[in-house]
């Protein structure tokens, strides 16, 4: 999930205060979002399209109230590149510790992560990752980065629960949790880079294409 990026309002906060504004609403939507997940496993049955289906919802919903304040999320992919990199661990952190906590009272939800009819490959985190780069930093010269995020989960239902919402931190935790037989450890880090590099790519490319390269 693309960062938010700190406003001119925003610098005279503290450095602790800045990271926070821009790992939370990944934090919370991701953990709300594996809630709902082991939630429907446990006590619904739920299939994995249902499953899938709700927990995107329940995600997009609230990634859309926490940045809907913000409205400036995916800014300028060459700035800041010390807080992305804080952002994101602090984000990895409290993901894995918190869908560790979850799995000790409701389980991992491994049932719906390691999905075998959900196709696992790598190359798919990659191109997520890419596009939705590439369309939050065009979304951002009308004003609606903000809601961009959100509304290419919902489109991606069927397939963005199953590769952390193309988030590496939000992948990496539950997926350290949920330890899926058909990946490796190293295979599931290389894939969180990869989300990583392929964000990246995306912002540079529309910075490109748009001749907004500050």
């Amino acid at each position: 999930m693309p960062e938010r990026q700190p406003k001119l309002s925003d610098q005279g906060k503290g450095a602790p205060e800045t990271v926070w504004r821009s790992a939370g609403p990944v934090v919370v939507a991701g953990l709300s979002a594996h809630l709902a997940v082991v939630t429907l496993i446990k006590f619904a049955s739920s299939g994995p399209l249902l499953t899938a289906l709700l927990t995107t919802l329940v995600f997009a919903a609230i990634t859309l109230a926490c940045t809907s304040r913000q409205r400036d999320i995916a800014a300028r992919p060459t700035r800041l590149l010390m807080a992305q990199l804080q952002a994101r661990i602090l984000a990895f952190v409290a993901i894995g510790v918190g869908a560790w906590l979850i799995s000790r009272l409701l389980g991992t939800g491994a049932a719906f992560y390691c999905e075998p009819l959900v196709p696992w490959r790598i190359e798919i985190a990659l191109f997520g990752s890419f596009a939705i780069g590439y369309l939050t930093f065009l979304a951002r010269a009308r004003q609606r980065a903000w809601v961009a995020y959100p509304l290419v989960m919902v489109a991606l239902l069927w397939i963005a629960p199953f590769y952390g919402f193309f988030s590496a931190p939000l992948f990496l935790g539950i997926s350290l949790n949920s330890l899926c037989p058909d990946r490796s450890s190293i295979t599931t880090l290389l894939a969180a880079f990869g989300m990583i590099a392929g964000e990246q790519a995306g912002l540079r490319l529309a910075a490109w294409i748009s001749g907004d390269n500050k």
